[in-house]
């Protein structure tokens, strides 16, 4: 009898050393991932006003929107705890984000998208479609 219950006391102590280590790692971990977001993931699913689309910001990706759900725009600060989806969580501001730290172009996301967009601007043809860069005067 004496020798099952000093096994059950080490086999215990043993859980409860594991629990310890366990818990210790959890704290590590949870303390890390405070720091800030992983990615575009971490913002929900927003309205684009600009293109008149929900962004699903996991796949970059324009769609309709669901007829009966709101969505806050991607603009709002509100949107996570993060505040507002940044520049490059956009599908159409994502491949110029170097051109716009080169030009300098600093602010909230909306107004870097319109600077970009002024900047990538094309002249298209009605009949054929065929579009021409729009050359600055």
């Amino acid at each position: 009898l004496e020798g099952n219950v000093s096994a059950i006391i080490i086999k215990m102590k043993v859980i409860a050393a594991l629990l310890l280590v366990v818990a210790a790692q959890g704290a590590v971990v949870e303390s890390n991932e405070g720091d800030g977001p992983s990615g575009c993931c971490d913002w929900p699913s927003c309205y684009d006003e600009r293109v008149g689309l929900c962004l699903d910001t996991c796949l970059n990706t324009w769609t309709q929107c669901p007829a009966k759900l709101f969505l806050m725009t991607c603009y709002s600060q509100y949107m996570s705890p993060f505040g507002e989806l940044p520049l490059q969580c956009f599908p159409d501001a994502a491949p110029h984000l170097q051109e716009a730290e080169e030009l300098g172009l600093t602010g909230p996301p909306s107004k870097i998208r319109e600077e970009l967009h002024k900047l990538n601007s094309k002249n298209c043809h009605p009949k054929t479609g065929i579009c021409r860069p729009v050359v600055p005067a």
